[in-house]
């Protein structure tokens, strides 16, 4: 809820919208060259899109995921799928693969499963050849 986090004095205020400013002009830029896109590109096309997109994720969990969705890091046996747990009391879920997947879709599911900084260190381990790891 609204007021719930920590109160911030007007100069500091001002001093975050300074930090972000360039953050926020390059959302607003991102932001509007997208709906100008999406229009050129057609709502209801857009919408048609964006359900067969979904439909599609949906086929791919049923496929892949134990559970068919998201569970908590600590039912995650794969250390390789489990997300970093950050201290404090958020709790980032992740996936588990199912059972019994032949290795070649074991493989594509273990990519669109896989959480965002073990999938970085893949990155940087395919750009720049192994030692980059996330800690």
């Amino acid at each position: 809820p609204a007021g719930d986090g920590p109160r911030v004095s007007p100069a500091q205020a001002a001093r975050l919208r300074a930090w972000n400013s360039l953050d926020w002009a390059l959302y607003a830029h991102l932001n509007r060259s997208f709906w100008r896109r999406a229009e050129a590109f057609g709502a209801a096309r857009l919408r048609e899109e964006v359900s067969r997109l979904r439909q599609h994720r949906t086929a791919l969990a049923r496929r892949c995921l134990r559970g068919g969705g998201p569970l908590p890091a600590r039912a995650i046996p794969d250390s390789r799928l489990r997300p970093f747990q950050p201290p404090g009391r958020a709790q980032i879920l992740g996936y588990a693969l199912r059972a019994g997947l032949p290795p070649a879709e074991r493989e594509r599911c273990a990519r669109l499963a896989t959480p965002e900084l073990q999938y970085k260190d893949i990155l940087d381990r395919r750009q720049f050849g192994g030692g980059n790891v996330s800690v």
